[in-house]
């Protein structure tokens, strides 16, 4: 599926004049993607429009300056957690810094064809805040002391919180794997990792849960593994061959995991490479506390 935009852009019901003015503007903006970004000096509606590219492909954190995040310390008692990496930035600051340096190629493509990328970001935009303005919390949000505790440590390094329960929410709505009841409450840390091209993706799940609903929760994990590799039309794995059992020095129990598709068929720019996506999951039984980092990148674009 990562090569499919390539085809289904082909299938896109438009005459080939306009098929030509959009494919130009998809491969302008895939090439300013490896250049840093440049305010525009933009305003109004032509300020919040971006090239198709990132319509189409979904680009994350696409042209945005990276910033150093606030790096606060906080004491944290004797809850174990797990640090984000240094050269991380949050994702939703990174998000609305993408808006900030977007830019639409309006002396290059008809004022119909940028009309229709104004008007379809616009929409993203809407959605995207409705998004955050319902899964964004504080600590304070949180009743149970280690969760409130663990909240604060990442609030206080300039990281968003993201309410568990209300993220799966909307992905119940377009995951393609039922969702179990594998938590009892937790939040969500989102960041991004290294430059537009070649970073990736990554997150901190902070989450309380029972043996039990610890184990359905690394079941889904491994759902959405065989889910992405059937569709990368690789052979499924047992619950086994993904994970990998261990320790931490804590005596937590620690569970990682790997998996990476094939390379793309057609690649448009160096950095298309194959998907991958890593997992290290620790569970400390006596305070029911998960915490899983992952990560997630590749793919073409």
């Amino acid at each position: 599926m990562q090569d499919d935009y390539v085809k289904a852009f082909e299938n896109i019901k438009l005459d080939d004049k306009r098929k030509a003015e959009m494919r130009k503007a998809l491969e302008m903006e895939l090439a300013a993607s490896r250049t840093p970004a440049k305010k525009t000096g933009l305003s109004g509606a032509a300020k919040a429009g971006i090239a198709v590219a990132a319509i189409t492909l979904t680009m994350a954190g696409l042209l945005v300056v990276p910033t150093t995040r606030n790096a606060i310390y906080a004491g944290i008692k004797d809850i174990f957690h797990k640090e984000v990496p240094e050269d991380a930035v949050d994702s939703y600051e990174k998000q609305m810094e993408a808006r900030e340096e977007r830019v639409i190629p309006t002396d290059e493509v008809p004022e119909s064809v940028a009309s229709e990328i104004i008007e379809q970001v616009a929409q993203q935009d809407y959605e995207e805040d409705q998004y955050y303005a319902d899964v964004l919390v504080s600590s304070d949000y949180y009743e149970d002391a280690d969760l409130k505790e663990l909240a604060s440590y990442y609030e206080q390094q300039g990281y968003k919180i993201s309410d568990l329960q209300k993220v799966s929410v909307y992905n119940a709505s377009w995951m393609p794997i039922t969702l179990r009841e594998w938590f009892t409450d937790g939040f969500v840390v989102d960041y991004w990792i290294g430059d537009n091209a070649y970073g990736y993706g990554g997150s901190t799940i902070v989450f309380k849960a029972t043996e039990e609903q610890f184990q359905n929760y690394l079941q889904n994990e491994l759902d959405m593994v065989n889910y992405n590799r059937v569709d990368h039309k690789q052979e499924e794995v047992t619950f086994d061959e993904f994970w990998t059992v261990g320790t931490d020095e804590e005596g937590n129990t620690v569970y990682t995991g790997t998996w990476e598709g094939p390379e793309p068929e057609i690649k448009l720019l160096d950095s298309d490479r194959a998907r991958f996506a890593t997992y290290e999951v620790t569970y400390d039984p006596g305070t029911q506390i998960a915490i899983c980092e992952s990560t997630e990148g590749g793919g073409v674009g």
